[in-house]
């Protein structure tokens, strides 16, 4: 999938199938250990219960969004006692595109609580 803003091509590689498999990994993983989602000046910061499980999956999903969307620059720290996954973009439009990535992923009291 290909958009075109401002002259600047922000562009994912997965099919519409792919794409819509990758957000229910996302979702089921917010679902389970998201605590909490800022928006940023070049993107957005995810934090996660720090869990091993937790930090598998988003080390694959990380990985895996490094190869479809290379607009962004991808990164998982350990911080604070949690895991943060930093997402920015270098143009007004990647960081559009990447926060428009967080669309529909909700931090929950069960993950806080873990």
């Amino acid at each position: 999938m290909e958009t075109q803003l401002d002259n600047t091509a922000i562009v994912c590689s997965l099919d519409q199938v792919g794409l819509s498999d990758r957000r229910q990994s996302w979702h089921t993983l917010s679902e389970r250990a998201l605590l909490d989602i800022a928006m940023t000046g070049k993107g957005l910061r995810l934090s996660f219960r720090p869990d091993h499980d937790v930090e598998v999956e988003l080390g694959r999903l990380v990985a895996l969004e490094r190869d479809c969307c290379s607009f962004a620059d991808w990164s998982v720290q350990p911080e604070g006692g949690r895991l943060v996954l930093a997402v920015r973009g270098d143009s007004d439009e990647a960081v559009a595109a990447v926060q428009a990535m967080a669309a529909g992923l909700h931090s929950t009291p069960a993950a806080a609580n873990q």
